[in-house]
Formats: C-alpha cells, sequence, structure tokens
C-alpha cells in the first residue's frame, strides 16, 4: 500500500511539473509571440484599430486620401494580409476622406441660415458670401445659393447664400400734426401704421396761446419718411382730450392649460395718453393674473402669450 502512494505521488508530481512548464511556455508565447497580419481594407479607422489592438498590434495612420471609399476607410496597409509578425509592431495606414468632389445639397426655403450652414457641412461643404434681401419670405429663410442644388463642388468649397431679410417695411412720408387735436393726429397716426407710444401735457407756459389739447410737437419730424411700426410721442397743450381724467380700470386673465411650460405673458393698453406696456412677466399654465391701471378716454388691452397675439380687449 505504501508502494503505491509513492508511485501516486511520483505521478501526480509529474502532472503538476508539466502542467506548470506548459503555461509558461503558453505565457512566454502569448505575451511575445507572433501573429498573422488580418486584412484591414474596407475597416473603418476605429473598427481597425479595434482589431490590431486585440492582437497586441498598434494603428498609425500614414495619409489621408481622397477616394470613392466611404469616408474613415482604410484604403493600405503597411503589411499584406497573412504575413507573420511580432506582436507590439505598429501598422500604417492610409485612410479616405472621400470624394474630392461632391454633389451640392439644396439648402434652398431652409428656414435658418444657421440649419443651412450645418447641412452644408454635413456634407463636406461650407458657407460661403451671404447677402440678404427683403422678400415675401419669413426672415432668416435660405432664397438662392451659388453653386445651384446638384451641381459638383470641391469638398470644403463655400456655397454662397441669399438670405431673406424679411417682407420690407411700409415707409409713408411723416405729416406735420402741430396744431392738430390729439383725436386727429391719433386718428392720422393709426392710420399710417405709428405706434403712439407716448402723450405728454406740456406746461401752461409752454402752451402759451394753443388750443387746448393741441398737438405741440411730435418725436418724429414732418416730411421724412417714416417706417409702419414707428414710435410717436407728442406734446400736447392742457385741455381737450389730454385733460380727461383718468379712471380706475381692471383686467383678469387665465393662461390657458394646454401641457405647455411656462410662457411669457404681457399685457398693453391702449388709450388716449398712447400705449404702455402694463404686464410682461413669465407666467405657468393656468396661472390667472388680476391687473390694476388707469386710462384716459377709450381703451383697449392687447393680450399677447408666448409672443403671439390671443385678445384684443376693450377696456370699460
Amino acid at each position: 500500500m505504501s508502494e503505491f502512494r509513492f508511485w501516486l505521488r511520483l505521478v501526480l508530481l509529474g502532472a503538476l511539473a508539466f502542467g506548470l512548464s506548459l503555461f509558461l511556455v503558453l505565457r512566454v508565447s502569448v505575451k511575445g509571440g507572433t501573429v498573422k497580419m488580418p486584412d484591414l481594407k474596407g475597416l473603418t479607422r476605429q473598427a481597425a484599430e479595434v482589431k490590431l489592438k486585440d492582437m497586441g498590434l498598434t494603428l498609425e495612420v500614414r495619409e489621408e486620401r481622397y477616394s470613392d471609399a466611404p469616408y474613415g476607410a482604410v484604403l493600405e496597409q503597411s503589411l499584406e494580409p497573412g504575413a507573420v509578425l511580432k506582436r507590439g509592431r505598429t501598422i500604417a495606414v492610409v485612410v479616405s476622406i472621400g470624394n474630392k468632389v461632391l454633389a451640392v445639397p439644396s439648402v434652398l426655403d431652409v428656414p435658418s441660415s444657421r440649419q443651412a450652414q450645418l447641412l452644408l457641412e454635413q456634407n463636406g461643404l461650407s458657407v460661403g458670401r451671404t447677402a440678404f434681401v427683403s422678400s415675401t419670405q419669413p426672415a432668416d429663410t435660405v432664397l438662392a445659393q451659388s453653386p445651384e442644388p446638384g451641381s459638383q463642388a470641391l469638398r470644403g468649397e463655400g456655397v454662397s447664400l441669399l438670405v431673406s431679410r424679411g417682407p420690407a417695411p411700409v415707409q409713408r412720408l411723416m405729416p406735420d400734426l402741430v396744431g392738430r387735436s390729439l383725436d386727429q393726429a391719433r386718428a392720422l397716426s393709426g392710420r399710417m401704421g405709428l405706434v403712439l407710444r407716448r402723450v405728454t401735457e406740456a406746461s401752461a407756459l409752454q402752451a402759451a396761446a394753443a388750443a387746448p389739447g393741441s398737438v405741440l410737437a411730435q418725436s418724429l419730424t414732418p416730411s421724412t419718411c417714416v417706417d409702419a411700426g414707428a414710435e410717436l410721442s407728442l406734446l400736447v397743450a392742457p385741455g381737450g382730450a389730454a385733460a380727461t381724467p383718468p379712471r380706475l380700470a381692471s383686467l383678469d386673465y387665465t393662461l390657458p392649460e394646454d401641457g405647455v411650460q411656462e410662457r411669457r405673458l404681457s399685457v398693453l393698453v391702449k388709450d388716449g395718453m398712447g400705449q404702455r406696456l402694463i404686464y410682461n412677466r413669465m407666467a405657468q399654465p393656468g396661472a390667472k393674473v388680476h391687473l390694476d391701471f388707469r386710462v384716459h378716454g377709450d381703451a383697449s388691452a392687447e393680450i399677447s402669450v408666448g409672443g403671439d397675439l390671443v385678445e384684443t380687449r376693450p377696456i370699460p
């Protein structure tokens, strides 16, 4: 029995020694052995880099070249597939940067010049000269481009854009309002599309012998061209419509509960003394607003939510 144990121990020790020797040989072979060069052609640079790294090799981009292959694809490699080499070697490759001649995409009617720029850059081009012109299209819409869509251009070439500035402002000749009554001046400026921003009552000394409530001065010079929407301020003599005592008014408004996040709520009051913004704040859906303010003569309130006019309400 003791002899059997002796031989069993010898066999086990021999097997252990053989296994340890095999492990050391394999470890040395794996760490410093040889591998066969894989075929990298057609792979992307990233995929080729990962493949070589797993084999103990390193990738180096030696050249970037225009070609019909997709952008980033490997075109050539420094060692042919199947070649035997040691781990740790660096493999040089040539990578495609796509075609040198590209088809120009269409950016016509793109709603912003920034979007047009991104689209061109995604296609290997850039924005060249940009010119602006008034048109019926919304502001910043691309109206024309050069080269035209579908034509060919070199990679990186600039595409010139013609961009809308929006509709041209309507201009009219500013009338002389001095001497007219405030009601006449308000009606005339309204027909011209002007914004009566402020009406200021002059002192008795400034008014001198002027008719009560008549216009003494205006902020926009008579006989000059003014744009529709230009702001107008008037200085009027005491009395007349300007002497109408102010009255207390109030307004209640509830922002719609339409699921939209907070938006800007603004209330613009128009009355006999011009117009003024009495509320301009961010508000949550469903928010309730109560406003107390004073008005002169006929008055109305324009309520805007998120920059859009939603209601014009007469003020009793």
